[in-house]
């Protein structure tokens, strides 16, 4: 039994007319202006071939996707549906966009068009409730998948995990513990490879399939069969592309966990330079043909290239918008192709996740994680690593200073850290802290004056180990109390705190009992008080307060925010600010007046698009904000009553890694970030 071309057709004719908006697949497609650019050049580009015109480069890639599960000749045929749709509908299909239907049969739609139209793509893309951006810690350790996120997977049967994906390591020569600490203007970059990127390490990345959960099991409509198989395509770069199909699970229901065999279980095993995208899809089994399975190889096959290739072009517009926009494209594709298939077997749900060197070092270091699939059913996916050691991406601190009129030029330090920095101006010293790469300790340097006759410029001392502290995430620092405060978020993702005084250096490490963190956490002088926030697993934020002799318990906070990155935090004047980054990828901004269960929404501070935390302080009577845009700058806002709009700091030199840190100290303001 196998489905026929004008079956095929049909289905292809109900798409495009609507008459399946209320279908999942109709659901999927539709609702957008300019999403399924790349399904609508396919279709054009096949009405094109038909009537005797050259298909454009963009197009005849496309038509090779197609031509992996139908004829030469029905493919013309989609071509021939797809205009007389467009010829009766006056050129609004909903699901192809008014840029390719307004398009005439001569004129073809090219990979310029594309790049074009892309802005557009992706941020219809990033405001999708089945698009998901995360810290790349987050993604690895399979948390922080909010129900908003997981219940759009239900919706569309598709859903796209991307990453904020920090460059690889350009730091200079020496380490934390060994460098002289002493600055110098811009150094030279690290090695670089023929096309001017910089050298990154290449590494064996084995990921094998466990086992999955099933929350809920997908039912068959038939009655003939109840199975579950995994499908996959999984590339790294370089001509890595593979496919994956596992074995066939019977009989499977609520409630069950069910393993993968060991001749069936290795999802991807290949070398990686940091970088590794996954389609996976979770199928019901219902009466599967040789047909079937030969259209469904062809295409994971083809999607296994098609994300090779992709790997190669993470500087084509900025890697993380772009990745998502493009997976976001290419799984609906995918769907929509596959779509003329599923008389055969259903797919439950797909997921295209991407992860960076960020990411695999955090799952490397790990060994394992969870991915929720929910369609038809739920399921979570377990997944083991079974790799190389994949090492933490990593770079070398950097510093901006505002003399009050102008920034001068971004300062480097020969200190490499794996999470960005904290500041703190305490004492007339200004104290810093990162974390050094090889093993995660948290380090400590301070900004100060030479001892002696003589005296000097201020210079960065050597780092020293802050009592073996270890962590993957962001330390933070505070003035308070007269003392410096310092929280971090453990390896065993448990809160700890010390404090320092110049007269009695750090105190031990205390840890906050029975609750943990996800990010590092953040700290704040509230009048009388050292306040402290820390995100849940579920990305709630939560708030302690510090009297100067006991923290509060925590509580929820009643902004009830969901957040994908660390919280800032700061008091201008008579408020306490509080600034996150949202899931979509905005700036959330709320005020209290110095009681931590009032406080007020301010709304969404304008500024440009961001996946990282943002960075607060007070100088010279004005709030500076910080953020690190996802075109790679570093931008500064100022408010004093009103905001005063985003200016990237040191155009073309500042380009950060992550989220920076700022401080303000001994009459200047100081921003620091990795390079």
């Amino acid at each position: 039994m196998k489905t026929t071309e004008p079956e095929r057709l049909e289905r292809l004719r109900a798409l495009l007319s609507g008459a399946r908006s209320k279908d999942r697949v109709g659901r999927a497609l539709g609702g957008i202006e300019y999403g399924n650019v790349l399904l609508g050049a396919m279709l054009h580009g096949a009405d094109r071939l038909r009537q005797g015109h050259t298909p454009t480069d963009l197009e005849q890639l496309l038509l090779g996707a197609l031509r992996t599960v139908v004829p030469d000749a029905e493919a013309r045929q989609w071509g021939r549906v797809y205009r007389e749709a467009v010829t009766g509908q006056g050129g609004r299909l909903p699901v192809v966009p008014e840029t390719i239907t307004r398009r005439p049969v001569a004129q073809g739609y090219t990979l310029v068009n594309l790049q074009e139209d892309v802005n557009n793509v992706i941020a219809e893309a990033l405001a999708a409730p089945n698009v998901q951006i995360v810290d790349p810690r987050v993604a690895a350790a399979g948390q922080g998948e909010d129900p908003v996120f997981v219940e759009a997977m239900r919706q569309t049967g598709f859903a796209v995990t991307g990453f904020a994906r920090p460059s690889v390591s350009q730091a200079a020569a020496g380490s934390a513990e060994d460098g002289a600490g002493q600055a110098q203007e811009e150094p030279a970059e690290a090695g670089t490879d023929e096309g001017g990127d910089p050298q990154a390490a290449s590494f064996r990345l084995r990921l094998e399939l466990e086992s999955f959960y099933v929350r809920r099991a997908v039912g068959d409509a038939g009655g003939t069969r109840d199975e579950i198989y995994w499908t996959a395509a999984a590339a790294a770069g370089g001509g890595t592309g593979r496919q994956f199909v596992s074995e066939e699970f019977g009989g499977v229901k609520a409630g069950q966990t069910r393993s993968f065999s060991s001749a069936k279980k290795v999802l991807f095993d290949g070398q990686s330079n940091g970088y590794l995208g996954l389609s996976i899809h979770c199928w019901e089994a219902d009466q599967s043909s040789d047909d079937w399975w030969d259209a469904l190889v062809k295409a994971l096959n083809d999607a296994a290239a098609a994300i090779d290739q992709f790997m190669l072009k993470d500087n084509f517009l900025g890697f993380v918008p772009l990745w998502v926009g493009m997976a976001f494209e290419v799984s609906k594709m995918f769907l929509f192709i596959m779509e003329a298939f599923r008389n055969y077997d259903d797919l439950s749900c797909q997921r295209t996740i991407g992860l960076d060197q960020q990411d695999l070092a955090v799952l490397a270091h790990y060994g394992q994680t969870t991915w929720h699939f929910n369609g038809d059913g739920h399921h979570e996916l377990k997944v083991k690593y079974a790799g190389d050691p994949v090492p933490f991406p990593v770079g070398t601190l950097r510093y901006a200073v505002f003399n009050g009129s102008t920034w001068g030029a971004p300062i480097a330090l020969d200190f490499e850290s794996m999470t960005p920095p904290a500041l703190a101006s305490y004492n007339g010293v200004l104290h810093a802290l990162f974390v050094h790469p090889a093993d995660k300790v948290v380090m400590w340097t301070r900004l100060e004056a030479p001892v002696g006759v003589g005296g000097g410029s201020p210079a960065w001392s050597k780092p020293e180990r802050l009592g073996g502290d270890a962590t993957l995430y962001a330390p933070a620092l505070a003035v308070g109390h007269g003392k410096l405060y310092y929280a971090v978020t453990g390896q065993d993702k448990g809160l700890y705190w010390r404090t320092y005084t110049k007269t009695g250096g750090w105190g031990p490490a205390s840890k906050f009992d029975g609750y943990g963190s996800h990010y590092g956490p953040t700290l704040a002088t509230v009048r009388e008080q050292v306040w402290m926030v820390h995100v849940s697993g579920d990305q709630s934020l939560f708030l302690n307060t510090h009297n100067g002799t006991s923290w509060s318990s925590p509580q929820d906070d009643v902004l009830e925010w969901q957040v994908g990155a660390a919280v800032a935090m700061v008091t201008h004047n008579t408020d306490t600010w509080k600034i996150a980054t949202g899931l979509d990828s905005k700036l959330h901004a709320g005020t209290s007046q110095g009681h931590p269960r009032q406080w007020q929404r301010r709304g969404n501070v304008d500024s440009p698009l961001t996946n990282w935390s943002p960075a607060l302080t007070v100088h010279d009577g004005k709030m500076w904000l910080f953020i690190r845009s996802t075109d790679g700058a570093l931008q500064a806002n100022t408010y004093n009553g009103a905001w005063g709009g985003f200016q990237k700091v040191n155009p073309g030199a500042a380009k950060p890694m992550d989220a920076p840190a700022a401080a303000s100290h001994d009459n200047k303001l100081y921003v620091m970030y990795r390079h």
